[in-house]
């Protein structure tokens, strides 16, 4: 049993802006270092579409037009917290459980993302496990550095 990647930042702006930032996906995810089309069409994806509700999915549009469905959002509290099924591209029934909470710590606002459920990606976990115990640190850095602002 794999244990969770938990990563935590604190951040200099509210919860409401902290969370839209996270949620406005597209605006920060790296398609150039991190899609499915990188593996399967070998160039960046064109774009990645998130629906920002519960049920909503995640959806990279891959250079060759392919959709690759990377989760949806199963809890959805805006400014609070939002968990999400994980999969990248893996079949929905390969999936991880990815959950971020917003905390209000004076001004600032403590973001804390806990990836989990390894287990779920099968024959994948130990790859998907390795893949994301540092990404995770660089897409927060790469997401909140000066968004706040």
């Amino acid at each position: 049993m794999l244990d969770p990647i938990v990563k935590t930042i604190t951040v200099p702006c509210d919860p409401q802006r902290a969370f839209e930032i996270f949620v406005d996906m597209p605006s920060w995810w790296p398609l150039e270092k991190r899609s499915m089309s990188l593996m399967r069409a070998g160039a960046p994806a064109k774009s990645l579409h998130v629906e920002p509700r519960l049920g909503g999915r995640i959806v990279e549009l891959a250079a060759d037009d392919a959709e690759h469905h990377w989760g949806t959002f199963q809890i959805y509290e805006p400014h609070s917290r939002l968990e999400m099924d994980f999969h990248m591209g893996l079949p929905a029934d390969k999936t991880g459980q990815v959950e971020v909470t917003f905390t209000a710590k004076g001004a600032d606002t403590e973001v804390v993302l806990t990836h989990k459920n390894w287990e779920g990606y099968e024959d994948m976990a130990e790859m998907m496990y390795q893949g994301y115990g540092g990404s995770w640190e660089m897409l927060f850095v790469e997401t909140y550095g000066g968004a706040c602002r």
